[in-house]
């Protein structure tokens, strides 16, 4: 599932998921362990990268080519930096809700239940 932002009048697709914090992983450095805490003292590099993989999942999964790279979403960026928040509140919502069932996993059918 993607979700439509429109950056300086233009329709992107964006989406959130694995692949797309795999790809930001692989481009900041960061670990999987380090997600959780994006939010906290998230440089402009690490916005851009986080946009960039945001579009570029977003486009694959709907089909679409996306040939933008980490400086085309800080040009973006500059004309319309309102974008920037429309983006990371995409990602605070999908990324919230990928692990708000933690802690409530269900044991698969067959698994024993400790005592």
């Amino acid at each position: 599932m993607y979700e439509i932002v429109i950056i300086n009048g233009k329709d992107y697709p964006v989406r959130f998921g694995m692949n797309s914090l795999r790809l930001f992983c692989k481009d900041t450095g960061r670990s999987l362990a380090d997600l959780d805490k994006l939010g906290e003292g998230m440089s402009l590099d690490d916005a851009c990268y986080l946009i960039l993989n945001g579009l570029k999942d977003g486009s694959r999964v709907s089909g679409q080519e996306c040939s933008l790279n980490v400086d085309d979403v800080a040009d973006l960026l500059d004309e319309d930096f309102e974008a920037l928040n429309k983006v990371l509140e995409i990602f605070s919502n999908q990324f919230s809700a990928k692990f708000e069932t933690e802690g409530n996993v269900k044991a698969p059918k067959g698994a024993k239940k400790k005592k």
